[in-house]
């Protein structure tokens, strides 16, 4: 998983009497992490508007090609700084992403869904980093998120709780109003930068060391969850997480799992389970989030064998079991 510094953006500069150059490598500002499973007609669109999204950036594009039946070479050329990781089996998202963290020699690392693309005007991926380095706690953070029609997807959200399930999965939006208000934090406009408890996982920027103490996603969950997870860790162990609502992404939201007995839907059902079993946690509406190191409207509540320390990442990848 090592990277040769030749690898690297590099710059030449003048050494001794005789003006000797040598080269060394700039420091990676960002590493751009997208997961490839055979999604052609998306790629061209999220890589070339990803490209110019970046201007004054050093960065890197980190893609894995999870057992694609079509492989990446046509998208190697978009992006000239690009490595490759390639998998002889296909893995879930949250390993997927494990990878990218792990090959990341970057300062933020940003992993992304393939049906993204940018308005380059935005200068999202720039605005993003500048946003980072101005707030040295933010450890992990999302972007305004639209859909291609231009409408709101709402990229910060609440803790999940059983009566946000039943609006969202049983079409009782209708009737539960000011519940799914809540959970999209409707009282804050979507032009605003405010901090929150779980960004939508098909944007996430996050800080490399961050991400060094607070350890890797989640294996477990396989898909779904693990970005509520890795934002849940990251606030109790004292980063913030943050929307950051002046500079957007176009999102192409498939949500699979929205028809009720589709194999999606059960996945996601059994990301819930494991997500109640881990962290045997109840949502209380009065409380104040102090347990995970914010102050929210909403409240997740630990039993005292779940407050345990986080355990720092090795930075080495390994499948879990």
């Amino acid at each position: 998983m090592s990277v040769r510094l030749l690898d690297l953006p590099s710059r030449s500069i003048a050494v001794g009497r005789d003006s000797r150059t040598i080269t060394e490598p700039l420091p990676l500002d960002l590493d751009v992490g997208v997961i490839y499973s055979g999604e052609r007609d998306l790629m061209g669109p999220l890589l070339s508007t990803m490209k110019a999204s970046a201007p004054g950036l050093n960065y890197r594009l980190i893609l894995v090609d999870n057992n694609s039946h079509n492989g990446v070479e046509p998208w190697r050329a978009i992006v000239p700084e690009t490595k490759v990781l390639k998998n002889s089996e296909r893995l879930n998202y949250a390993a997927n992403m494990n990878r990218i963290l792990a090959a990341s020699m970057a300062r933020y690392v940003l992993v992304m869904n393939t049906d993204m693309f940018f308005d380059p005007r935005q200068r999202c991926l720039t605005r993003m980093v500048e946003f980072m380095d101005a707030r040295p706690t933010c450890g992990i953070a999302g972007c305004r998120l639209l859909h291609p029609d231009g409408l709101d997807a709402r990229a910060a959200r609440r803790f999940q709780s059983i009566s946000v399930i039943l609006a969202r999965r049983f079409g009782l939006g209708g009737v539960m109003r000011r519940t799914l208000e809540r959970y999209f934090y409707m009282d804050h406009a979507p032009g605003e930068s405010f901090e929150c408890q779980w960004l939508s996982g098909c944007f996430l920027m996050l800080r490399k060391k961050a991400v060094q103490r607070v350890g890797l996603f989640d294996e477990s969950f396989g898909k779904y969850f693990e970005d509520v997870d890795m934002c849940l860790r990251m606030a109790r162990t004292g980063w913030q997480v943050m929307y950051h609502g002046a500079t957007s992404a176009y999102h192409i939201e498939q949500r699979a799992s929205r028809k009720l007995f589709s194999a999606d839907a059960w996945r996601h059902l059994r990301s819930y389970l494991y997500w109640l079993k881990k962290w045997g946690g109840r949502v209380s509406n009065e409380a104040s989030c102090n347990a995970i190191g914010g102050a929210y409207g909403d409240a997740i509540q630990f039993p005292s064998q779940a407050l345990r320390a986080a355990q720092p990442a090795t930075w080495t990848y390994r499948r879990s079991a």
